[in-house]
């Protein structure tokens, strides 16, 4: 998730808990019709409801009590934007420092079989992040959640190696263009 996306979503309920606390002022009536709105589906009696109404229309909590759950909004935490950039940038750096353990292990005459490795383990690397990425979402039991895994495993290789071979061809396009 982007930060984009937290600022907005932050932007998105700062203006809607701003909007019922107005409304709580301004129009209590819309906000007593909004906590009989929020309990009509659970067959409350109506002697209960109105003195549940009354209760929280006196109480100086119920700009909250309509924010969680009447819009089903809760306050973004604030450190969500910092943990999903740490998140992202663990991931770029282990998933580019994976492929590059062959090179350490192996001595320079076998530099083809370190590329063996490396593009083996980026292969490996790339298919386990996409079926993981996809069974999170999906679900990790059931026949359909795992081929839906392992398409998403096989959809990841082919775009990460796609998009390695487009930045080795650039490089070997810049690479010829310097030497002429």
């Amino acid at each position: 998730m982007s930060i984009l996306t937290d600022k907005s979503r932050r932007e998105s309920y700062t203006a809607t808990k701003r909007q019922t606390q107005e409304m709580v002022f301004s129009d209590p009536a819309s906000a007593l019709a909004d906590i009989n709105e929020t309990f009509a589906a659970y067959d409350i009696p109506q002697p209960i409801l109105n003195d549940l109404t009354s209760y929280l229309a006196k109480s100086s909590k119920l700009s909250d009590f309509l924010m969680h759950f009447h819009h089903n909004a809760s306050e973004p935490a604030s450190s969500r934007a910092f943990t999903c950039a740490l998140t992202i940038a663990l991931s770029y750096f282990l998933g580019g420092f994976f492929p590059l353990l062959p090179y350490f292990f192996i001595e320079n005459e076998g530099i083809m079989v370190a590329l063996a490795w490396s593009v083996g383990s980026m292969g490996l690397a790339l298919f386990s992040f996409g079926y993981i990425k996809t069974c999170f979402v999906q679900g990790w039991t059931g026949r359909n959640n795992v081929m839906k895994g392992i398409s998403g495993g096989c959809q990841m290789v082919f775009v990460g190696s796609l998009a390695a071979g487009l930045a080795m061809a650039l490089v070997k396009g810049f690479d010829s263009l310097a030497k002429s």
